[in-house]
């Protein structure tokens, strides 16, 4: 009996131990091939996020809480200059009133990143959400129609975030998410799918972009998103995006052709979402479906497109503004805003 009770617990202890060893081979690869967080895997998809969670947001204070939704163009690491003269300019017509901007927006995130960002922020009610992005939806059209999905699962981050939403164990093991995603990778690989990535284009698969086959799931995310706005009583602006694609960008001079562009110190590659002939009509498809969307919901609109100017010395690149142009952009949301009365401002005047 002794005997058979020593072979158990050994069995046990190996079984532990090669679970273990297993779990920490999962939990390297994971990080060293895949970039996800060693501790916890789900901390990979939208960390910008762990701040604002935390924090205490609500509409019956006395302070002016503000939500930005995007991509880069609006972000801190490439949006400052609109970051810094929107955050001046609202606590010069606060009045006194304490005003918090919490910035969610990231670069290469599109609708679908937004919306799943402004639903895990359901807890928080702000006094106002301003949303700013329609480029980054266009990398998704390098892909032949047979492969695209609406549900973006064609690109490697959407396949995997739709994924780990499967395995919640996923923080406490990661081999049941592993197994999962290599049994998957390997039928796709057999069935010869392809995928993109979320920040580069496939050189290869650039001549697809012409087709645009985003407008119908860029539609369904943001009326999602006006939906949201409107169960949590939340005032959301929509904007339409403001794209420059100057003559020197088209064809193959718009892998390096700068000229026509302000001298930033790292502007962004030219063909980053594809051929910029391609982007700019993904975009014009994308504005069109905000007006559309932002006339029949009645949401607070501010059609960018048409109100920024289209200068060199504005732009870094396709997107991306320079001071001068963040300090123009700001300034015409505020104004906008002041005209609403969706601002401290325009509430005690």
């Amino acid at each position: 009996m002794k005997t058979k009770r020593n072979v158990f617990l050994l069995a046990t202890a190996s079984l532990v131990l090669l679970w273990v060893v297993l779990e920490l081979t999962g939990r390297v690869a994971l990080a060293v091939v895949m970039k996800y967080p060693f501790w916890k895997p789900t901390d990979k998809f939208y960390p910008e996020l762990v701040k604002i969670q935390k924090e205490n947001i609500s509409q019956q204070d006395d302070t002016f809480d503000l939500l930005i939704l995007g991509g880069s163009a609006v972000s801190l690491e490439f949006g400052l200059p609109i970051n810094k003269t929107l955050d001046s300019l609202l606590k010069q017509t606060a009045n006194g009133q304490k005003v918090r901007i919490f910035n969610a927006a990231t670069p290469a995130h599109t609708s679908l990143d937004n919306l799943n960002k402004y639903r895990m922020l359901g807890k928080q009610r702000f006094d106002l959400v301003i949303y700013y992005e329609a480029i980054n939806e266009t990398r998704a059209n390098n892909i032949p129609s047979q492969l695209f999905s609406d549900d973006y699962r064609h690109v490697m981050w959407y396949y995997d975030l739709a994924l780990i939403k499967q395995h919640p164990e996923v923080n406490w093991t990661v081999l049941p998410f592993i197994t999962h995603k290599g049994f998957n990778l390997l039928v796709d690989k057999l069935k010869g799918k392809k995928f993109l990535e979320l920040n580069t284009v496939n050189p290869d698969l650039v001549q697809y972009g012409k087709e645009i086959k985003t407008g119908k799931p860029y539609q369904a995310n943001i009326e999602q998103l006006i939906l949201e706005a409107r169960k949590r009583s939340e005032k959301l602006v929509l904007m339409t995006y403001a794209l420059y694609v100057p003559p020197s960008v088209i064809g193959n001079g718009g892998y390096t052709d700068y000229r026509d562009f302000a001298k930033c110190p790292y502007p962004s590659p030219l063909w980053l979402w594809g051929d910029p002939v391609n982007v700019d009509t993904g975009v014009k498809a994308h504005n069109a479906i905000l007006r559309k969307l932002a006339a029949q919901y009645g949401t607070f609109f501010v059609d960018m497109d048409q109100l920024l100017p289209r200068q060199k010395d504005y732009y870094c690149d396709l997107c991306h503004l320079t001071e001068k142009g963040g300090s123009e952009f700001a300034t015409l949301i505020v104004q906008y805003l002041s005209k609403e009365q969706l601002i401290p401002m325009a509430v005690n005047q």
